[in-house]
């Protein structure tokens, strides 16, 4: 069977000083595109078409890789099958919305733009135009959260009467890196409040099911930050001082969820753990037990080779280590091992998130800043 033609959205040639964003797209992406016989790269799109041909050239793709500046030109290139976007939030919609309207099959990151308003519309045209979707939520492809789904649903731990998920940003709360200054700005949509919090959902409900009812509780509690450059070479340069933050960094969700309809809450907050504690620790209590999961990455989309699942039997007192199912994508760089599973599940036409399934994330974020707004205005 011939390759899926990828026409890949936000490969960055820029150097590291210049570059805005997470490099996303070369960590999480490039390791199985060029691996794979599946797949194939066959077109750029950057800001410019220089941009793009220096990204050609500093990943090493194939000279004759088309690349272009104008999303348009992307769309009308008959010889791409699916337009894969990886770019700053708020760029989502506008770089893939030609490719769309065309019919092409377009994945997105997650989240699929700012707010829940355009993720309505970029749903509603997808739908219209009857183009395949895809996005980045790819916890439920993580065989670490499929394996505890699978220990829940076997009546381990019996019926599930409680969960507590906590995670910590890691970061420092006076600091912001500089290839990130937008996680500070409530209009651009990427930040704590879509990417962490979103993906902190897609893990929970993987395993413990749908969000029956969900309350939230979301504070500023860093209202100005200084925006440096991290990498080591820089001796924490600072490019911007008390600059403002509108985003929520402390997060609670509270609610109930599954068959069971047990109380879950889950929190997040900015800012390191306290010290000897693992960075997330997710605990489900049972009738029969309990299953804990602890990483010092917060990211369980993405997993961490360190991340632990133990199950504890009241019955036998005795705790053991779950261990999950591995794949030939474990051979992979970690952040692109569950990537490359979303990418298999869309070639073998198995289950993957889309646009629509995306859409209740974002929709469960935008009620929770309506809360806050509601608050902030009393």
């Amino acid at each position: 069977m011939a390759p899926i033609r990828v026409g890949l959205i936000g490969l960055s040639g820029a150097p590291a000083d210049k570059y805005e964003g997470t490099n996303w797209t070369s960590l999480g992406h490039l390791p199985y595109l060029t691996k794979t016989p599946d797949y194939e790269i066959v077109a750029l799109l950057n800001s410019s078409a220089e941009s793009a041909r220096a990204a050609v050239q500093k990943y090493n793709l194939p000279s004759e890789t088309r690349t272009y500046g104008d999303p348009a030109d992307l769309a009308n290139d008959p010889e791409v099958d699916l337009v894969v976007c990886s770019v700053r939030v708020d760029r989502h919609f506008q770089t893939v919305k030609p490719s769309l309207i065309a019919g092409k099959a377009v994945y997105v990151e997650w989240p699929l733009d700012r707010n829940a308003e355009v993720a309505r519309e970029m749903t509603a045209l997808a739908a219209t135009q009857n183009a395949k979707t895809i996005v980045g939520l790819q916890s439920s492809l993580s065989p670490i959260l499929r394996k505890v789904r699978d220990v829940v649903k076997s009546g381990a731990i019996g019926r599930v009467v409680s969960s507590w998920y906590l995670g910590s940003c890691g970061n420092d709360l006076d600091k912001e890196s500089h290839n990130v200054r937008y996680f500070l700005d409530r209009e651009v949509g990427g930040s704590l409040m879509s990417i962490h919090v979103g993906h902190g959902i897609e893990s929970v409900t993987t395993v413990l099911g749908e969000f029956n009812s969900f309350n939230s509780s979301i504070a500023i509690t860093r209202p100005t930050v200084d925006v440096v450059d991290m990498r080591p070479e820089s001796n924490g340069k600072v490019f911007e001082k008390d600059v403002v933050n509108t985003v929520p960094d402390n997060i609670l969700m509270y609610g109930t969820a599954g068959e069971s309809n047990a109380p879950v809450q889950l929190t997040l907050h900015a800012g390191k753990e306290f010290p000897g504690t693992p960075r997330l620790d997710w605990r489900i209590q049972g009738e029969k037990g309990w299953i804990r999961v602890t990483s010092p990455f917060l990211f369980l989309n993405v997993g961490h080779p360190e991340t632990k699942v133990e199950i504890y039997r009241n019955e036998t007192g005795q705790t053991e280590e779950i261990v999950a199912d591995q794949d030939e994508w474990d051979a992979l760089p970690t952040m692109a091992q569950n990537i490359a599973r979303l990418y298999e599940a869309y070639r073998k036409d198995e289950w993957y998130p889309t646009f629509e399934w995306a859409l209740k994330r974002h929709e469960a974020i935008e009620g929770m800043w309506k809360r806050f707004d509601a608050a902030q205005s009393k």
